[in-house]
């Protein structure tokens, strides 16, 4: 049996739901980390940094899933006919922050989600394109090979 087909539709999407708000909470940490070893007036040390990593890591996932899922979605379909390149997972990327972005600002999501949506969309795409890129510069090679 050939799992070839099955992979190649569920990969992105496993990998970009798993990796995505993984990359950018290590990022996002990262950058806090930077700021308070540099930041003499910073209130935290650094063994507040593990809860902090926690908390990023908790939160990433809870808000960026669905943008991660759809993002997946969209690099898997296209990955029915060809590899994906770094142009068409920013692409994914694009579309998928819009659309969730744009259902959150109708408050459809909740009154909470209706204000996060619009003061939040700017992060929110620089956050999934930088996991987009990430996610594809892992996988790339993967890819390839099991396009041949």
């Amino acid at each position: 049996m050939d799992t070839r087909p099955v992979l190649r539709v569920l990969g992105p999407i496993v990998v970009a739901t798993v990796l995505g708000p993984l990359a950018v909470s290590l990022s996002l940490w990262l950058a806090g980390v930077v700021s308070d070893l540099f930041d003499r007036a910073s209130p935290l040390s650094l063994g507040d940094e593990g809860g902090i990593l926690f908390f990023d890591v908790v939160m990433t996932y809870y808000i960026g899933w669905p943008v991660a899922l759809l993002a997946g979605i969209l690099v898997s379909l296209w990955m029915i006919r060809r590899p994906p390149s770094a142009l068409v997972v920013n692409a994914a990327a694009l579309i998928a922050t819009v659309i969730f972005m744009g259902v959150a600002a109708t408050g459809v999501l909740g009154p909470v989600e209706e204000n996060h949506g619009r003061s939040n969309f700017w992060f929110t795409l620089v956050a999934a394109i930088f996991a987009a890129n990430v996610c594809w510069f892992l996988m790339r090679r993967f890819v390839r090979a099991s396009s041949k």
